[in-house]
């Protein structure tokens, strides 16, 4: 079990029955983008856990994250492979991602593998990069789904409709109830679950990119 506890101002009982749901914030506008604790929700989820919430105004609030004890003898973590031992490529990915440390990992890490790189924060921004290339100039874009002011999926959608030649990668760390990956994966689309490891993410581009 994982607890975090504040000692700030607390929530309604309103607020504490929305606070896992996407986009939900009670900050200001430009302060927050509500999707903090929903992502944390998701990535516990996927690990057969739970959350419970506790809290009263005027007292703080806690969260306490329940996880499935582990099963089998203890193993030694599996080094990760050396960087060399990657896929490279030098085509150019546009990666589009909010969480600004996600978007950071994501570059570097296929930046070292050779790949030309651009990046954006949401789908719109991501629009009018891919408007403003030339045509064919963009091989992959990496997007995670759920996004402010346009998400992956629209995205994938208009990129269908405007420039079919570009493949697509998701990422997500939601579960499979808050978001069907069959939905969206096809020939020119991919999926790769949050958290993801730099290796990981080298071999899925490279075998998108190799389709």
């Amino acid at each position: 079990m994982l607890a975090v506890h504040d000692n700030g101002i607390g929530m309604r009982d309103d607020v504490k029955n929305r606070v896992f749901e996407p986009f939900f914030t009670t900050k200001g506008v430009g302060k927050g983008t509500g999707l903090g604790l929903s992502t944390c929700y998701g990535i516990v989820k996927q690990n057969g856990g739970f959350i419970k919430v506790k809290s009263e105004q005027g007292q703080g609030a806690s969260f306490e994250a329940f996880f499935p004890a582990a099963k089998g003898a203890e193993s030694s973590p599996k080094a990760e492979p050396d960087v060399n031992e990657l896929p490279t490529g030098t085509e150019t990915v546009l990666v589009v991602e909010d969480e600004p440390l996600v978007r950071e990992i994501a570059t570097s890490t296929l930046h070292r593998q050779g790949y030309n790189m651009l990046v954006a924060g949401n789908g719109l921004d991501a629009l009018r990069i891919v408007d403003q290339s030339a045509l064919g100039a963009i091989s992959l874009v990496v997007t995670d789904v759920v996004m402010p002011l346009m998400g992956g999926k629209e995205l994938a959608e208009r990129l269908a409709e405007c420039h079919p030649l570009i493949k697509v990668m998701f990422t997500s760390g939601y579960t499979d109830d808050q978001f069907s990956q069959a939905e969206m994966i096809s020939e020119r689309a991919a999926f790769v679950r949050k958290p993801f490891k730099p290796a990981e993410l080298a071999r899925k581009v490279r075998e998108v990119l190799d389709r």
